[in-house]
């Protein structure tokens, strides 16, 4: 019995930090339902705010489940790595992407239709977009989807590396909207692949670093078409 109410408590903090990645939203929020200028800067406030606060919890819930540093220093080329990780994960978007449109006639996902809706919305929108799309999501999600839920699986449950990452990968299409199935793969894919990097090299600076990039590229055509 103290075994199940030990598993149900890590699962609580899952949903936690689950709750975190998607708790700035609240901000943005109040962007959008706000025509008063100033109410939208505080939004913008608002969603830095939780973010930073979101991760400094997710850091609290991991030194919990793990009792170590999540920030370590590694040896080895950090530079080889992030270009291989880089490649895989670029590799798969595009196949995926010429399968959506082949049998779907999409051109792009919802969430980067989402995301350039947005984009089209007052400046403090755009300016809160840009710092979530390549500072705050990222860093956000590395720690909770990679760090958080492979560890709690790993150690709290049981100790399959593919299942971690699956588990992970999953969770992590979850958080992204998809109206093909296709492009739920692909968000499930990438999520796979960033899982696989953190299990081989448990660099989370690494993901971290892949991440951005990822989005980066992804947010230069959007702010190519409405700029």
């Amino acid at each position: 019995m103290k075994k199940i109410i030990q598993k149900a408590g890590y699962l609580i903090i899952l949903l936690i930090g689950f709750g975190l990645c998607m708790l700035p939203q609240v901000g943005l929020l109040l962007q959008l339902k706000n025509k008063n200028e100033l109410m939208q800067y505080f939004g913008f406030l608002l969603t830095i705010i939780i973010y930073i606060l979101a991760i400094w919890l997710i850091l609290k819930l991991l030194q919990k489940v793990t009792g170590t540093k999540i920030f370590k220093r590694h040896s080895g080329s950090f530079f080889k790595k992030y270009l291989a990780g880089m490649g895989m994960l670029l590799f798969s978007e595009y196949i995926l992407g010429i399968l959506n449109f082949l049998f779907n006639g999409e051109n792009q996902t919802e969430n980067n239709a989402a995301i350039m809706q947005l984009f089209s919305q007052q400046n403090s929108v755009k300016l809160t977009m840009v710092l979530m799309v390549v500072v705050f999501a990222p860093i956000c999600e590395e720690l909770f989807f990679r760090a958080l839920v492979i560890n709690t699986i790993k150690l709290k449950f049981f100790n399959i590396n593919w299942a971690a990452v699956l588990i992970s990968g999953i969770l992590f299409g979850l958080l992204h909207s998809s109206d093909t199935i296709i492009s739920a793969l692909m968000y499930v894919t990438m999520g796979v692949i960033l899982g696989a990097i953190y299990v081989k090299y448990d660099n989370i600076k690494l993901n971290i670093a892949i991440h951005t990039t990822n989005n980066l590229i992804a947010l230069i055509p959007i702010l190519m078409m409405i700029w």
